[in-house]
């Protein structure tokens, strides 16, 4: 079997010498997509090639350089001082910026960025390639021709904890039955005594008989590479399981599951989820699909077709993390979905924060006013309950009420308040975050 151009590169590092130390150069050429629309693959496969043979001669024979898949590479360098690893990728920069690449339109240039890393001698040149390939990431956020060094600090901290580890580590939490999902219940806020009215089912693994959050980053880690489907596959699989083992309980009217913006944008994966759906043949209104706001604006035409499709068999959205994006209000009226959930920040400062309260009073006003209820998350104090009480917000959730609890142990909260009088149709939310 042929290796991959990155395990060639990656052998070819482990076995380079030099002294006393390195430093790793991630280059990402931009825009090739459209390179292919507007010149033609002949030439888009001309400029990688150029720019592969360019890196070889910067890199020297004393240096490694090669492709690493598509449209990205890694050069590395042998320099005296790690002080002057940012002059070499300045210098790379300009060279890039200089170079003239025959058949391009007229007008186009090259854009790029470069993530660097010093390297001493016995480096674990896998790590290596990660880190710099997180700071690559960090320079293309930061803009067009940037350069981001990797010093363990100045990388954005989402970046650094997306990594194939994580990847790894989520299959072996599955192979080994370790993942589950856990309600936290959630109140209805209107009277003076809070009533259990829903329950996010929340993400969780078990360790040593512990039930915890999955790891900082797995979540990010399998979005960035594609995996983030497998999480929701395994999302669906439970909820569909656990609403159908307890079918005939008329305490659960209503369930929602959270799906990831990469599995919204997936046309085979949302095929799938739907027959099976409809083949759990749940009474209409039954299940309510979660999206975040940043999801349903960066694949709007999407998220809409998906939502006509599903409330067509009698599934409901909600809209997660409302108030992170921009242009918030202007998507509430064409988006189909039933409920918003106020993103976490402004609830986290509402007690002591006028501008907190004041957002939050009018996201409220907006979703009421478009027919959508409202669900406040991180309540963990009682001033903060008082404020969204007075503000009018219909549902709260956090600490001040309940941690995750399994199961079973919401299925005797819900028979517990039905006994008393004060239960009335809970719904039961089911999403994947942590």
């Amino acid at each position: 079997m042929t290796d991959s151009p990155h395990a060639r590169l990656l052998r070819r590092l482990q076995e380079w010498q030099f002294w006393p130390c390195a430093a790793v150069f991630y280059l990402d050429l931009h825009d090739f997509r459209t390179l292919n629309r507007l010149a033609s693959p002949a030439v888009a496969d001309a400029v990688i090639a150029s720019v592969g043979s360019m890196l070889h001669e910067w890199a020297g024979r004393g240096g490694v350089a090669g492709r690493l898949w598509s449209n990205e590479f890694a050069a590395a360098k042998a320099l005296d001082h790690p002080q002057s690893a940012l002059d070499e990728a300045r210098a790379l920069r300009e060279l890039l910026m200089k170079r003239h690449f025959a058949g391009l339109p007229a007008g186009w240039n090259l854009s790029f960025s470069i993530g660097v890393i010093c390297a001493k001698p016995g480096s674990d040149w896998a790590q290596q390639l990660r880190q710099a390939g997180a700071a690559c990431d960090e320079s293309k956020r930061r803009g067009t021709n940037q350069i981001c060094v990797h010093s363990g600090g100045n990388v954005d901290v989402r970046n650094r904890r997306i990594n194939v580890d994580n990847v790894n580590d989520f299959r072996q939490l599955m192979s080994r039955g370790a993942l589950t999902l856990q309600p936290q219940p959630i109140m209805e806020i209107y009277a003076p005594q809070p009533r259990l009215a829903k329950a996010e089912f929340l993400m969780r693994m078990e360790k040593n008989g512990v039930f915890m959050p999955l790891p900082s980053g797995m979540i990010e880690s399998l979005e960035r590479f594609g995996m983030a489907t497998e999480l929701d596959r395994f999302s669906c699989n439970f909820i569909l399981s656990w609403l159908q083992e307890h079918r005939d309980n008329r305490l659960l009217p209503n369930v929602s599951i959270n799906l990831s913006g990469r599995s919204i944008a997936d046309g085979a994966f949302m095929y799938r989820v739907f027959n099976d759906v409809r083949g759990a043949d749940l009474p209409r209104g039954k299940l309510t699909f979660e999206i975040t706001e940043t999801t349903a604006v960066e694949h709007l035409d999407v998220a809409s077709e998906v939502i006509a499709e599903f409330r067509s068999i009698g599934v409901g959205f909600s809209l997660d993390d409302f108030g992170s994006g921009l242009c918030s209000f202007g998507y509430l009226q064409s988006l189909q979905v039933e409920e918003v959930k106020i993103d976490g920040r402004f609830v986290r400062g509402v007690a002591d924060d006028n501008a907190s309260e004041q957002i939050i009073r009018a996201i409220n006003q907006v979703a009421h006013a478009t027919g959508k209820r409202t669900v406040a998350e991180f309540v963990d104090e009682r001033a903060k309950l008082e404020v969204l009480r007075r503000i009018g917000v219909d549902y709260a959730q956090g600490q001040l009420f309940y941690p995750t609890v399994t199961p079973e142990k919401l299925l005797e909260l819900l028979r517990s308040d039905d006994e008393a009088g004060t239960g009335g149709g809970p719904n039961v939310t089911a999403v994947r975050k942590i």
